[in-house]
């Protein structure tokens, strides 16, 4: 039976989700829906490729023990009471990635908590689905990666019926790019002057003379080293080094951008089980056409 979500007011399908697709708010009733989640329909090969599932080795048992080791982290580094907080998490790759995130030093404002969600091996499964479509569109599910919210103007979102009728795309960046989106509430294309007066330029290895924002319908191309550089980081909460990527996730109007193929000259190789080569990469040059709503954050222990 369908039902409306309280967060985005957006309209669940006729299946038994745990989370609104539009928004990624989670319903409350997950547990009672576990066992019923629909599965994708789609068949996998041995020659198709599948995305990261693991993005470290974090065990069950190991999962069970980050309450404590938390707790003590938020004690020693004076970590209570900010967002994102680490000491409420119980899963530890969550709890690892707000700790990057912290590390960061982004304002607190930036962030809207219902739309937080982590798609690791423990909190979202093999048996849930890979893709959903809202707005028309297919998306790839972000597995291995962990959302945290941001802000988006409620008037914006609801003028604009943005969770209902706008399609979730990725854009991956660097952090400090990344924050400059969150500031200025858009995307800015070379050419373009930031807050600051600094001038954006064309990044090494982006196409030259090309004043567009790219974005993908899966994180496996917007994920990709071009696009997507990595940073060092050690965890005070594990003492292990870790490879981190910054993902933005978004909500793009329909009819607003053009789509083509891969541009990163993949050749042969299928980049994504789910989106074919040829219309994988997204572009626009209409920046009020692209709302961010999470960032999105991978770890891969070194």
């Amino acid at each position: 039976m369908s039902r409306r979500c309280n967060s985005c007011h957006g309209i669940t399908p006729s299946t038994k989700v745990n989370f609104c697709p539009h928004c990624g708010k989670q319903f409350s009733t997950w547990s009672s829906h576990r066992t019923t989640l629909a599965t994708p329909s789609f068949t996998r090969s041995s020659s198709t490729v599948k995305h990261e599932r693991r993005p470290t080795a974090f065990s069950d048992s190991v999962h069970t023990r980050v309450a404590s080791s938390s707790s003590s982290f938020s004690r020693r580094s004076g970590e209570s009471g900010k967002y994102p907080s680490i000491s409420s998490r119980s899963c530890l790759y969550e709890s690892i990635c707000a700790e990057y995130l912290l590390s960061l030093h982004w304002q607190e404002h930036f962030f809207d908590r219902t739309h937080d969600r982590c798609y690791c091996n423990h909190c979202y499964s093999e048996s849930q689905r890979d893709t959903i479509e809202t707005g028309g569109s297919i998306y790839v599910l972000p597995r291995g990666w962990c959302r945290f919210g941001l802000r988006v103007d409620d008037v914006l979102a609801k003028v604009n019926r943005i969770w209902n009728e706008w399609i979730v795309t990725y854009h991956g960046t660097s952090p400090d790019a990344a924050q400059s989106v969150v500031i200025h509430r858009q995307f800015l294309v070379p050419g373009d002057r930031r807050i600051d007066g600094l001038q954006i330029e064309i990044h090494e290895g982006h196409i030259p003379g090309k004043c567009h924002i790219y974005t993908s319908p899966t994180i496996a191309y917007s994920s990709h080293p071009v696009y997507c550089p990595k940073q060092r980081f050690r965890s005070k909460l594990t003492n292990k080094l870790y490879d981190a990527r910054i993902v933005l996730q978004c909500r793009q109007k329909p009819e607003s951008f053009l789509v083509q193929g891969e541009t990163i000259n993949a050749g042969q190789k299928r980049l994504c089980p789910f989106i074919p080569n040829e219309k994988i990469e997204i572009f626009t040059t209409v920046r009020a056409s692209i709302v961010v709503y999470g960032i999105l954050i991978h770890l891969s222990e070194v």
